[in-house]
C-alpha cells in the first residue's frame, strides 16, 4: 500500500488543495500546512516541499517500529552517549550492539572491535531477528518508531 492509499483520508480532511498539509516528524499526524516548517516531516526540502510529498505519497508505506518508553530510551541513550550505532540480534538470541556495521556470517554476526552484548536486553527489542540480513540502524528504529507506554 501507498503512502497516499494510507494517509488519503487525513489529507483529504486537513488540506484544501493537492499539497496544500503538512506532517509531523513522528510521521504520526497530517495536519493543514500553515507554512511553519520546523516541525514538518519535509521540512529538509526548504521552501520546495511539493517535489518530497510526491515522492513519499508515491513511496510505500512503511508500519512505524513500535518501542516501549524503555526500549526507546535505552536506543536513545546508546546514539546519544555511546558511539554504537548497529544493533543485532545472534541466532542464540544474544542482542549486541556495534560502532560499525557488521557483517553478517554462516552462524554469527562478525565478532570485530567495537561491539559490546546487551544479553541483559535479550527480552526485548523483538523486532530485531536473527533472520534480519543486515545489522539495524539504531538512527532508522528512533526516526521509524512510535513509542507505546506499556507494562514490561
Amino acid at each position: 500500500m501507498l503512502n497516499a492509499e494510507r494517509f488519503k483520508k487525513e489529507i483529504l480532511e486537513n488540506s484544501n488543495a493537492v499539497f496544500d498539509f503538512s506532517m509531523s516528524k513522528d510521521k504520526h499526524t497530517i495536519k493543514k500546512c500553515l507554512g511553519v516548517c520546523d516541525d514538518c516531516f519535509f521540512h529538509e526540502a526548504g521552501d520546495h516541499c511539493s517535489n518530497i510529498k510526491v515522492k513519499w505519497l508515491l513511496s510505500e508505506y512503511k508500519e512505524p517500529i513500535k518501542l516501549t518508553r524503555f526500549e526507546h530510551d535505552v536506543l536513545k541513550h546508546l546514539l546519544e552517549k555511546t558511539q554504537y550505532r548497529f544493533i543485532v540480534r545472534e541466532k542464540s538470541d544474544n542482542i549486541y550492539i556495534y560502532k560499525r556495521k557488521p557483517k553478517k556470517g554462516l552462524g554469527a554476526w562478525d565478532i570485530s572491535t567495537g561491539m559490546q552484548n546487551l544479553n541483559i536486553f535479550v527480552n526485548l527489542f523483538p523486532f530485531i531477528k536473527w533472520e534480519d540480513e543486515e545489522a539495524t540502524s539504531i538512527l532508522e528504529v528512533l526516526d521509524k518508531c512510535e513509542v507505546v507506554e506499556s507494562d514490561l
